[in-house]
């Protein structure tokens, strides 16, 4: 009876001590924010916002430039009356530009804003998608080693224990039956652990490559996860109103419309207007004039702003798709979130049920009312629930961390000043 205590208390201890907990859920704000700057997506879009700011400069500029043009010519005057010929030397300077008609300025101005406000949030949207990365690599990696720590503690006791059972079996003082069943747990237990270390060693790989300076401690405190306080439509008009994604669609369809009106402005081309000075006969004749060029417009003009006009329709309806997508997904984020704390919640009950009835077996065994089959039985499902209960916690962390970055309340950094590019 001794040694059956002896034995079922270590093997109790495989699933009922957890290890010692320090240091935070989530890596330092201060390491988030270097890793996340350091993404090549998040440096595009910084280039991505220089380039928007070029664009909006070139816009508001607007297409046309001074031209000039030289011209040179030696004239040649036959003499009627039989007399000897005359060679003069011309020439004429030419100073001219196209001038944006009336309205075409203002709607250059405003499409400038837009390219400028469409880089930004493309930039954002990196950002915000590199957030989302690095949470769902760094629960990837919690995962992993939650598991390999519950299943390393499960196998350092039964390690003992086989250890123990084999001298027993030597003794004379154990039944093959149980030595066997011993073993055969172990040898389960042993390949599980070499399973969950090449998870871990995966997903510390992953996490690793993906953000190379985030710091991974060695211990992590989980906290209990947090309900979902307010209703869905709450959550929905807030993670409606941050999203990149969406603002992104909304000004690309905005951006497109002006760009419609523009085109359609430009069926009336603009009109060049110079001052030309001439120099005729070596100098005899001095000339200075206006010059005024009128393009007429033609069937290519009218077939850029038909196509426009599609594109922005075709944004209109992008932006409405972008709404419906993100609609479905806030509120599918918000239910699977409240669902993962309620799970979370039934799962620290089964566990606690389940370690009742471990203990409750263990005394039957102890009694001589139950085998060493059972035992081990109950001891796994209890192994199970425990580590079932700590992945759900982990779980209903990271979707109430999702919510959060959504909604702009974790990580929300702002891109530093875009760099110049260089040519």
């Amino acid at each position: 009876m001794m040694r059956r205590t002896l034995l079922l208390s270590l093997l109790l201890a495989a699933w009922g001590a957890l290890p010692a907990q320090a240091g935070p859920a989530l890596p330092p704000e201060a390491a988030v924010r270097q890793a996340l700057m350091d993404l090549p997506s998040v440096r595009a879009g910084q280039g991505e916002i220089a380039q928007g700011e070029a664009r909006q400069r070139q816009l508001e500029a607007g297409p046309h430039e001074w031209a000039m043009t030289l011209e040179g010519q030696r004239r040649h005057t036959r003499d009627a009356g039989g007399g000897p010929d005359s060679r003069t030397r011309d020439w004429a300077v030419g100073l001219e530009r196209a001038w944006r008609l009336p309205g075409k300025a203002a709607l250059d101005s405003q499409l400038g804003q837009e390219h400028r406000a469409l880089a930004e949030a493309a930039a954002e949207e990196r950002l915000h998608g590199g957030a989302r990365l690095l949470l769902e690599t760094w629960f990837a990696w919690l995962r992993a080693r939650e598991r390999l720590v519950q299943v390393e503690e499960a196998r350092a006791s039964l390690e003992k224990e086989n250890r123990a059972m084999t001298r027993r079996r030597e003794l004379g003082d154990a039944s093959e039956l149980e030595s066997l069943q011993m073993e055969a747990a172990f040898s389960q237990m042993r390949a599980e652990y070499q399973t969950r270390e090449a998870e871990l060693l995966a997903a510390r790989e992953r996490l690793q490559q993906l953000f190379p300076g985030l710091p991974l401690p060695e211990q992590v405190n989980l906290p209990a996860p947090q309900p979902i306080a307010g209703s869905l439509e709450e959550w929905e008009e807030a993670l409606l109103t941050q999203e990149p994604a969406l603002r992104l669609a909304r000004l690309e369809s905005s951006r497109s419309r002006l760009q419609a009106q523009r085109a359609d402005r430009d069926r009336l081309a603009d009109p060049t207007v110079g001052v030309r000075v001439a120099r005729e006969k070596d100098g005899e004749d001095r000339l200075l004039g206006l010059t005024l060029t009128i393009p007429l417009m033609g069937s290519a003009r009218q077939a850029e702003a038909d196509r426009s006009r599609a594109e922005a329709s075709i944004a209109s309806e992008r932006e409405a798709q972008v709404l419906r997508e993100t609609r479905a997904a806030a509120r599918a984020a918000w239910q699977q979130a409240r669902g993962a704390w309620q799970a979370w919640q039934a799962s620290q009950d089964a566990a606690a049920r389940m370690i009742r009835a471990a203990k409750l077996q263990t005394r039957a065994y102890e009694l001589g009312e139950g085998s060493l089959a059972e035992m081990l039985a109950i001891r796994r499902l209890a192994f199970n629930a425990e580590l079932d209960s700590r992945l759900a916690q982990l779980d209903a962390l990271e979707k109430y961390y999702r919510l959060e970055i959504d909604r702009h309340k974790l990580w929300d950094f702002s891109l530093p000043n875009s760099p110049e590019v260089q040519p």
